[in-house]
């Protein structure tokens, strides 16, 4: 079950650096998506049994001016693992952050790197090979109405024209805790109507598609 929690925000006077804490959380809609719970919604029900993916790349902007990068190549979200979907970001403390930008997966540079270790290790079962790189969303399960049928939703692809690392831009209302949600209505839709697309496992056409529609639902709320 997803677990709510009060998060303590501690300041560093002396060198003027604060936290940011970002939580992320899946939603379908206004509900929010848990492991192996049942989601209704429009007329369909699904399940997940595996959610990961990749956030990089963070950077924060004040009107528009770069304050800050984060030093972290990438992060691992797994759902099954609650301390994964909370992101701890050491910011300016009194910098007025009012944006900021990151990568939903993996860019080309670091693919074509090959495998790494830490969050990008192939251990976590997130790299297809060097040729086609990592997967920058894992999503598993099964739709329960109108029909039972399983589903394997692995998005990746770093090489045009199939690059489906989606660059992410969102505004923030300057609080130091905030919630990044995912909502997956749109991509679930989609993929319950074409039926011959629940199981995408190499880079390609649907895979990007796919990517997209889960990039244009991710908000950023406190």
């Amino acid at each position: 079950m997803i677990r709510t929690a009060t998060y303590l925000v501690f300041f560093l006077p002396l060198f003027g650096w604060g936290q940011l804490i970002v939580e992320i959380n899946l939603k379908a809609g206004n509900e929010l998506v848990e492991l192996n719970e049942p989601v209704r919604l429009n007329g369909y029900s699904f399940q997940l049994e595996q959610a990961r993916l990749y956030l990089s790349k963070f950077e924060f902007y004040q009107n528009g001016h770069l304050k800050a990068t984060d030093s972290t190549l990438a992060y691992l979200v797994d759902l099954e693992i609650d301390s994964t979907r909370k992101l701890i970001f050491p910011v300016v403390q009194g910098s007025g952050i009012d944006e900021i930008r990151f990568l939903f997966g993996i860019d080309s540079l670091t693919n074509t790197s090959g495998a790494m270790n830490g969050a990008l290790d192939p251990m976590h079962g997130m790299y297809w090979s060097w040729q086609s790189g990592y997967i920058n969303c894992k999503l598993e399960g099964t739709f329960t109405a109108p029909e039972r049928e399983t589903f394997q939703l692995h998005l990746g692809g770093y090489a045009h024209p199939f690059s489906g690392v989606q660059r992410i831009l969102l505004k923030t209302d300057k609080t130091n805790v905030c919630r990044l949600d995912i909502d997956l209505n749109a991509l679930m839709e989609r993929v319950i109507r074409t039926k011959s697309e629940l199981h995408v496992m190499s880079p390609g056409s649907r895979a990007v598609e796919y990517a997209q529609l889960l990039a244009k639902s991710i908000e950023l709320k406190p």
